[in-house]
């Protein structure tokens, strides 16, 4: 009488070590393009956003088969650390939430703290935990983990996950949610050429210096000294929007005067390096001196100081750090324009 040889059981998912390599590749996915869509300029800056929201997505659609797994196995074993990696998960989870809220229009913050911000709070928070649990339970890559069923599934899950946003931008398109208007950065449109309306923030710790009028305002270029004045009557009209990292953006009609137009015409260097009267300061290639500006007004008025006044720079493609307010210094340097920390410390 033949044996009967049972077959080993087939595997219709990632096994649990894949699924926890999948998640620190999608968690770190996030982190690097969430950063990069801040330092990328804005007519690239979409792609960058899709792929960012794509990971947060892939995340959700993960999550469940890593709680079913390693997440019950590990409460199970009484593994130490296992509270901490819980918070982690939930925070990775709520950090994906606040995203979609913020995407969708469906919750904007509370007054000037907006739910990007808080997205980003929760993203930054998630780096100690990263890297606590990469330490603490390290998953080292193998060739055997890339097996011809982890592409399939993968690429399934990436799949389902681009179908719930294309779903996601078609119903908030359909309802007419504040979601449809956003730019490619993600940025929601506040204030776009009515500057009474548009938010004054400033960087981190930046505190915006006590009114002081612009004849008085001490503006060196190049080494010499400027009349903030002078330079109401040489201004052109420079339409430019300023996309805030805050998830907001603002199109207005700046007054201004070309960078190019105030430096020496043999002014030789590598970089332009604009200073503000609180010390922040951006790099910017010496090249691109023709499309920054020094700006003394928006919408026919002069600038209001939160805004920057008496004269901030307009930097048109990139986003809101670079728009270096209360400008008291512009300098030639030898030094590369890339020498700097993408996001300015404080």
């Amino acid at each position: 009488m033949a044996t009967r040889v049972a077959r080993p059981k087939r595997r219709l998912w990632l096994t649990p070590r894949q699924v926890n390599l999948l998640l620190e590749g999608l968690v770190l996915g996030a982190l690097a393009s969430g950063l990069a869509s801040w330092l990328v300029p804005l007519s690239v800056a979409r792609p960058v956003v899709i792929v960012h929201a794509l990971c947060g997505l892939l995340l959700l659609v993960v999550a469940p088969f890593k709680v079913r797994g390693p997440v019950r196995s590990g409460f199970r074993r009484r593994q130490p650390g296992r509270w901490v990696s819980a918070g982690f998960g939930v925070l990775v989870v709520a950090t994906v939430g606040v995203g979609m809220l913020h995407a969708t229009g469906a919750w904007f913050g509370v007054g000037y703290w907006s739910a990007l911000w808080t997205h980003q709070l929760f993203g930054f928070a998630l780096l100690p935990l990263l890297v606590w649990h990469l330490l603490s339970r390290p998953v080292r890559p193998a060739g055997t983990d890339l097996d011809r069923r982890a592409v399939l599934t993968t690429g399934a899950a990436a799949a389902a996950a681009a179908v719930v946003l294309g779903v996601q931008e078609s119903v908030v398109r359909a309802v007419g949610s504040a979601g449809a208007e956003r730019a490619g950065t993600g940025s929601h449109a506040v204030g776009s050429f009515d500057p009474s309306t548009m938010p004054t923030v400033q960087w981190l710790d930046d505190v915006a210096p006590t009114d002081v009028e612009a004849g008085r305002w001490a503006l060196t270029i190049a080494g010499a000294p400027v009349d903030v004045t002078a330079l109401w009557d040489r201004r052109i009209e420079i339409t430019a929007r300023l996309d805030c990292t805050g998830g907001w953006f603002a199109d207005q009609r700046w007054l201004g005067v070309p960078l190019a137009d105030l430096l020496p015409a043999d002014a030789e260097g590598r970089s332009i390096v604009v200073t503000s009267a609180t010390g922040y300061r951006r790099r910017f290639p010496l090249a691109d001196a023709a499309d920054l500006h020094l700006a003394v007004g928006y919408e026919g008025r002069p600038l209001r100081r939160g805004h920057g006044a008496p004269v901030r720079l307009v930097a048109p493609d990139r986003r809101g750090p670079h728009w270096v307010k209360w400008v008291v210094d512009v300098a030639i340097s030898d030094r590369p324009s890339w020498l700097q920390l993408p996001l300015p410390p404080t």
